[in-house]
C-alpha cells in the first residue's frame, strides 16, 4: 500500500478522543509565559515591523484546531509551558497564504545535546509551517507530508527567540512543494528544510488556517 492509498481512505480524518469515565482532557487555550518574555516579545524589531506592514496580517496561532485537536497537539498543547514553549508563538501571512512567518521562544527543556534544541523539534517546526504555507492552496485546505528534507546548517541553542519562514514554491493539482527556514535575531538560516505535500482525492472538512 503506498503514501497515496493510505491518503485516499476515508479522508483520514482522526477521531475524538474520549477519555475513561471520571477523567476529562482540559484544553489550554494560552499560556502566557514568564512576565520577562512576555516584555521581550513586545520588543523583538520583527514583530514591530510585520504589525505595521500592510502585506502581513497576524492570525493567532493554532486557533484552525478543534478543542479536541489542540488537547493532544504536539506543538500546541503537550510541548507547551515553561521550559519549553512558554509563549503562544506569533503567527503572520500574506495576503494570498502562499508565506507565513512565525516567531516563537524556544526553552531550555526542548534539548537533545544540553544548551542545543533537539534536532527532532526542529524538524517538527518546519514540517508544520511547511504545511501553514501548501495546505491554504490544496483542494479543501488538506494535504499530508510526502516528503520531508531537512538541512541542519548551524546549532540553535536554547532560551532564544527563533523566526520560522517559509513559501510556496510550486503548485500542481494536488501536489504543493514549499520551502522554509529558522533563523535567529540576526536573520542568520539555522536550519532549512523543503517538502512536498499531496492531498487526498477523496473530499474532507476544510481548514481555514
Amino acid at each position: 500500500m503506498t503514501i497515496l492509498d493510505l491518503m485516499t481512505k476515508e479522508s483520514q480524518v482522526c477521531e475524538p478522543v474520549t477519555p475513561p469515565n471520571g477523567y476529562a482532557i482540559e484544553v489550554e487555550t494560552d499560556l502566557s509565559g514568564s512576565d520577562q518574555l512576555q516584555e521581550e516579545e513586545k520588543t523583538l524589531a520583527i514583530v514591530g515591523e510585520l504589525r505595521k506592514s500592510v502585506e502581513w496580517h497576524e492570525v493567532e496561532a493554532y486557533k484552525y484546531l478543534s478543542d479536541s485537536a489542540r488537547s493532544h497537539s504536539l506543538t500546541a498543547t503537550t510541548l507547551r509551558g515553561e521550559g519549553m514553549i512558554a509563549r503562544r508563538p506569533l503567527k503572520f501571512f500574506n495576503a494570498d497564504k502562499t508565506e507565513c512567518i512565525l516567531i516563537c521562544h524556544l526553552g531550555k527543556n526542548l534539548c537533545g545535546h544540553d544548551g542545543i534544541i533537539h534536532g527532532g523539534l526542529l524538524a517538527t517546526l518546519l514540517d508544520e509551517h511547511l504545511a501553514y504555507v501548501t495546505l491554504p492552496s490544496l483542494p479543501n485546505s488538506t494535504g499530508f507530508t510526502a516528503n520531508l528534507n531537512v538541512d541542519y546548517r548551524r546549532p540553535v541553542t536554547s532560551n532564544q527567540w527563533v523566526t520560522v519562514r517559509g513559501k510556496l514554491t510550486k503548485l500542481e493539482g494536488r501536489k504543493a512543494w514549499a520551502e522554509a527556514w529558522i533563523e535567529n535575531d540576526q536573520a542568520v538560516r539555522l536550519t532549512e528544510a523543503t517538502a512536498l505535500y499531496i492531498s487526498p482525492r477523496t473530499e474532507g472538512p476544510k481548514t481555514d488556517f
